[in-house]
């Protein structure tokens, strides 16, 4: 009888072992589930050029309350619904705990970004290529969030821009006239440098201060070459400006700092597709305003009086535009 009853609480005692062992092999217990719902800014698609659609991947990460990454929770190749502009991802968390979560959207497949760091997105200029739509990447940032004992939470958040988007266009009239000048600029490619005495870009983005990162390991460059490529032959929209509609030129993102305006020199040269010695240009532009998260458009009249043009700023790319005008150079 004794035996029976020994044998007994053996097995009882090994059940509740295993049972012991199971929940702390389980990485999910104690963990609730939070999800966020990522959005690419909906004030854009109105605009075919710089309308986040090429961004279709997401990258996520978790911080603890020091700022130090949870690696294994880091996620990455995440698709967007097509028809939302949306992206879900899902955390299980400690409840009680304090965590940060970062977010990058970008082009599946472009060599421009390398987002697999733990802090740090960095960015590649060399092979830079004008026009290159696929350039284009968003971020998101949600400090500090206390997970409830009840989890099941879901949270929005839209991505924004905080690249700098650099467009050369000429007036409508303008093209018409370099037309009757025998020059059709959609014949024509373009190029351009965009350049600055100390730092015309920085080759990182902190992921935890939402701006640019340089160190001894981390360059900047004082001049990007994003070289000759066909030019966008949709419209250039500028909101503010009587006659809205240009032609595009060119159109380029970069990464200058964030603080405040970078004043850069712009130039560009368009070279003919099938003719290389018919070269219009270079047409250069000096103390050009850009800034990350705004967008920055030189807009000129005319290709035999490049000098004379506008500088419209849209300060809040994905809202309002803002001009200044600079009328001569001025």
């Amino acid at each position: 009888m004794k035996l029976k009853h020994l044998t007994l609480l053996t097995a009882l005692a090994g059940l509740l072992l295993a049972t012991a062992s199971c929940a702390k092999d389980d990485p999910m217990a104690g963990k609730v589930p939070v999800t966020f719902i990522a959005h690419l800014p909906e004030t854009i698609e109105s605009r075919a050029i710089g309308d986040g659609s090429k961004a279709n991947e997401l990258f996520f990460w978790v911080y603890d309350e020091e700022g130090h990454e949870y690696v294994n929770l880091r996620q990455k190749n995440l698709d967007f619904d097509k028809n939302t502009n949306t992206s879900r991802v899902t955390a299980y968390l400690v409840p009680g705990h304090t965590y940060s979560f970062a977010f990058w959207a970008q082009s599946k497949g472009t060599k421009a970004y390398d987002p697999n760091n733990s802090n740090l997105v960095k960015l590649y200029y060399e092979g830079a290529v004008c026009n290159d739509e696929l350039r284009d990447a968003f971020y998101g940032w949600v400090p500090n969030l206390t997970v409830s004992a009840e989890g099941n939470v879901t949270k929005d958040i839209v991505l924004t821009r905080k690249l700098a988007q650099l467009n050369v266009g000429i007036s409508l009239e303008g093209y018409e006239n370099a037309k009757l000048a025998g020059f059709d600029l959609n014949d024509f490619e373009s190029e351009v440098t965009v350049s600055h005495d100390e730092a015309a870009a920085y080759s990182a983005f902190n992921l935890t201060t939402g701006g640019p990162e340089v160190s001894d390991e981390l360059y900047w460059v004082d001049m990007i070459e994003f070289s000759k490529s066909p030019h966008p032959t949709e419209p250039l929209y500028v909101e503010t400006e009587a006659n809205k509609e240009y032609v595009y030129l060119a159109l380029n993102y970069f990464q200058p700092t964030l603080d405040d305006y970078t004043l850069v020199t712009v130039t560009m040269t368009l070279t003919h597709k099938d003719d290389p010695t018919k070269v219009l240009g270079p047409f250069t532009w000096s103390n050009i305003k850009v800034k990350g998260y705004q967008r920055t458009n030189i807009l000129i009249n005319s290709i035999t009086n490049p000098t004379i043009f506008r500088i419209v700023i849209d300060e809040n790319f994905d809202n309002l535009d803002n001009n200044i005008n600079l009328d001569d150079n001025e």
